[in-house]
């Protein structure tokens, strides 16, 4: 006996049903987890995304002050580090999208937030709070792999009034890909085979939020 084959809207509704269910059973929890990036606002991924920052003693970008014994940073005049950025999620993270953010800069005296009186070089913006931020190079790739890491680049702080300072503290941001993203493509190749239609694919989205 031949088992009927089932039809163009029952494929449809197939279809729909179980990217549904994919969504629900797993790219939900992980896009809540994280924040959601649909839309493409950068989420704070520090923690799952990790800065690794060194002290850069024999860079080119030095000045007058000095170092406590044992290297512990003191009231040096022109400061650098090098740092790099490690994924430690199992997602993939948007090249374009990943900067690093110096959250802040405490002088060690009074624990104050020094960070603007401090002049930080080849900075690539300001963030909307006004904190400023690098870009962060993966070395030409479209994304940062799972477990991978970044090039190293370099914060050069420039220290007028030789203040004691702790090093910055670093936070990443940008746009991991989750199975949310990839459901989102899923649907679009759909819609691309005529499976569903614009329509349906924007109500199992909304279904999803």
């Amino acid at each position: 006996m031949m088992i009927p084959w089932p039809d163009r809207e029952s494929l449809r509704c197939l279809a729909q049903a179980c990217l549904l269910l994919f969504l629900f059973s797993y790219g939900w929890d992980s896009e809540k987890a994280y924040g959601d990036s649909s839309n493409g606002e950068l989420v704070d991924l520090t923690g799952g995304v990790i800065p690794l920052l060194t002290y850069d003693s024999g860079g080119s970008f030095s000045g007058g002050g000095e170092l406590f014994s044992g290297g512990s940073l003191s009231s040096r005049g022109d400061v650098r580090y090098l740092v790099r950025v490690k994924n430690q999620t199992g997602d993939p993270i948007d090249a374009d999208s990943l900067i690093l953010v110096v959250d802040k800069i405490q002088e060690m005296a009074r624990l104050r937030d020094v960070t603007t009186s401090l002049d930080i070089r080849g900075t690539d913006g300001n963030t909307e709070d006004g904190k400023p931020y690098f870009r962060v190079p993966v070395d030409g790739q479209a994304e940062l792999p799972p477990y991978g890491e970044s090039e190293s680049f370099p914060i050069e702080i420039k220290n007028p009034d030789l203040l004691r300072l702790y090093p910055p503290v670093l936070r990443v941001r940008g746009i991991r890909k989750t199975a949310s993203h990839a459901f989102q493509g899923a649907l679009q190749n759909l819609i691309q085979e005529g499976v569903v239609t614009p329509e349906e694919a924007k109500k199992a989205m909304d279904q999803s939020q």
